[in-house]
């Protein structure tokens, strides 16, 4: 079977289940020689496995890299990665990232325009994040009288 009828055996796999249909203009199917690997993003780590059992089941298909990236993927790896900054994790700030088919929400506070610019700049720096919607107030220390 040749690479485009065996891409196209999968991509119909994949769109039949109906789960995976919503978010199947998310999801990338690429084969050659028997390989297909799967990428883009997907809402859950069980629609990730899910496709890939689809995937290995298509007659013809004989390994499959599976690269798709769930939305708790890209909110974990993005959590981790604003945590290790000292201006955008507690008690200095306080940041929640959302992801909805790789469309990442930042919320929250943070102690000036220069961190808030960096939250955004590490969440488009994360696999799998397509948009990043900066919602993040910077929240204005209280002075002390003198």
């Amino acid at each position: 079977m040749d690479d485009a009828t065996l891409r196209a055996k999968v991509e119909e796999r994949l769109y039949r289940y109906d789960p995976l249909r919503v978010n199947f203009h998310l999801i990338r199917v690429d084969a050659v020689d028997g390989r297909v690997v799967l990428s883009g993003v997907v809402p859950s780590t069980a629609m990730k496995r899910m496709a890939e059992m689809l995937a290995r089941a298509v007659p013809g298909v004989r390994e499959v890299r599976n690269e798709l990236i769930s939305d708790p993927e890209i909110e974990a790896d993005l959590g981790l990665r604003l945590a290790a900054d000292p201006d955008l994790s507690p008690p200095r700030a306080r940041v929640i990232a959302t992801s909805v088919q790789g469309d990442v929400t930042l919320a929250g506070w943070v102690p000036d325009e220069a961190a808030r610019r960096r939250a955004e700049k590490i969440a488009r720096s994360v696999r799998g994040v397509r948009n990043v919607v900066n919602n993040l107030k910077v929240k204005v220390a209280a002075r002390r009288a003198a």
